[in-house]
């Protein structure tokens, strides 16, 4: 049964609140207590939260305008005793209608590959599928065991990868264009590991771009982690690309590894046979 749902933006003065029902969300716990002030601070951000008779939090959303024309939905939370009564989908609907009041035109979201009930609920608010992408993560160094060995010890990548001057970094986005993998993605790319919009060439140009034989990656460097954000190669090349780009990570003396890219099988081949463990998410956007 629905309910009458009242919505105000979040206050400082919520977050013992907020803590109490998100704490415990995944087997692993939740991000949002600990991100919510600073989430607070951020500009082109808002923060609704759902509110009981007694004014005190029972579900928080968050939308972000990625660009002047797309936002990103995420951490939607409902109190346990809350759900099912259409909370949800009121914080939803306030977070589409704030993009609009932003001149946005689009609204996304992701949810895990395994979730159906979020995902059909989202489809009832309006929401249509329009790609699958994968999160992919290993640690970096000799105590895990490589896919390739020569006696024990680690086996060189084929190639390597080297900073890409301003024509590569055009050629790449010209080649990702018209790919597979820019099909697979409808076009978007992670402007950041979780947050998915629209590519431009200025993307390509204005990032850390690498570039070897078998293709191209974006990548970021957040504390001791290699974040590839963008990749642009071909089936018979893929293995090797990714297998350079651990080796760019081990180069640069970081822990960790982690690719965020549209899942398709050969990619997710490549990623699988270097090491890396992935989560699947569907990316489902709503006109606004």
């Amino acid at each position: 049964m629905t309910m009458a749902v009242r919505i105000r933006p979040a206050e400082e003065r919520d977050a013992a609140a907020i803590s109490e029902f998100t704490t415990n969300t995944f087997s692993w716990g939740d991000y949002v207590a600990e991100s919510f002030l600073e989430w607070l601070e951020e500009d082109d951000t808002a923060l609704p939260v759902a509110v009981d008779d007694d004014d005190r939090p029972i579900g928080l959303a968050r939308v972000r305008m990625l660009s002047d024309r797309e936002s990103w939905l995420s951490a939607a939370r409902v109190h346990p005793d809350y759900r099912r009564k259409g909370v949800g989908s009121a914080l939803n609907d306030w977070c589409v209608q704030w993009t609009g009041e932003r001149g946005g035109v689009v609204a996304r979201l992701q949810i895990e590959t395994w979730n159906e009930p979020a995902q059909n609920q989202v489809k009832r608010l309006g929401y249509r599928q329009v790609a699958k992408v994968a999160n992919a993560r290993r640690e970096i160094g000799r105590s895990r065991i490589e896919p390739a060995t020569n006696g024990g010890r680690r086996t060189p990548a084929e190639e390597r990868l080297d900073r890409a001057p301003r024509a590569e970094a055009d050629g790449a986005f010209i080649a990702w264009s018209t790919s597979e993998l820019a099909r697979a993605s409808h076009g978007l790319f992670p402007s950041e590991p979780w947050a998915w919009r629209r590519m431009t060439a200025q993307d390509a140009h204005s990032a850390r771009t690498w570039f070897c034989p078998s293709g191209w990656v974006m990548t970021d460097e957040d504390g001791d982690e290699l974040i590839v954000r963008w990749l642009v190669s071909v089936p018979e090349d893929a293995e090797r690309l990714v297998r350079a780009t651990v080796d760019l990570a081990q180069e640069r003396g970081l822990g960790s590894l982690h690719v965020v890219v549209p899942s398709v099988p050969w990619l997710d081949d490549a990623l699988k046979a270097n090491g890396l463990d992935t989560l699947e998410f569907f990316i489902f956007e709503k006109p606004v």
